[in-house]
């Protein structure tokens, strides 16, 4: 049985994480946004970016076996950039990669983590117990949606694979 192992990022995996994230907006994005979107948003995870963005916040990757197949990161009270492969994409990825930014919250003190997600992930993030508080218009047709989860003792986390 494959293996799934979640360690922190460094500088050296910028160029395969900006090599992710790119094609993942590219292919699984691409039904509910514009092409034009998708390449703005690609600006944003170059591998300078990923760089810059390693200095802000906690950035982590998820291996199935010894292949990087997902990415998020967090900062604050905030999930960013949640990301898996289209080939690994139903396989439990993406909720083990927030399932581990939201046990990091908790052993922080956080209550709550808040997220924007694309329109294509809102599925997604509802079934890990997210809700919607606010469509967030970023013009040039983008929009994402602001995104909240209660983290509170009392309430079990809540994830597609459990």
């Amino acid at each position: 049985m494959p293996e799934f192992l979640i360690r922190a990022a460094n500088p050296d995996d910028a160029p395969a994480l900006s090599a992710l994230i790119q094609f993942t907006l590219r292919t699984t994005n691409a039904t509910d946004y514009l092409s034009e979107v998708i390449e703005n948003v690609c600006r944003h995870f170059t591998p300078e970016q990923i760089h810059q963005k390693l200095a802000e916040r906690e950035i982590f990757i998820g291996f199935w076996d010894t292949e990087m197949a997902g990415t998020v990161s967090f900062a604050g009270n905030r999930v960013y950039a949640l990301y898996v492969l289209p080939a690994y994409q139903g396989q439990g990825i993406g909720a083990r990669l927030i399932e581990h930014i939201e046990k990091r919250a908790m052993d922080g003190g956080l209550e709550e983590l808040w997220l924007s997600s694309s329109l294509t992930a809102r599925g997604f993030y509802e079934k890990c117990g997210y809700q919607m508080q606010n469509f967030e218009d970023w013009g040039d047709g983008d929009m994402t949606l602001l995104m909240r989860k209660s983290l509170s003792a009392g309430e079990p986390l809540k994830t597609p694979a459990g």
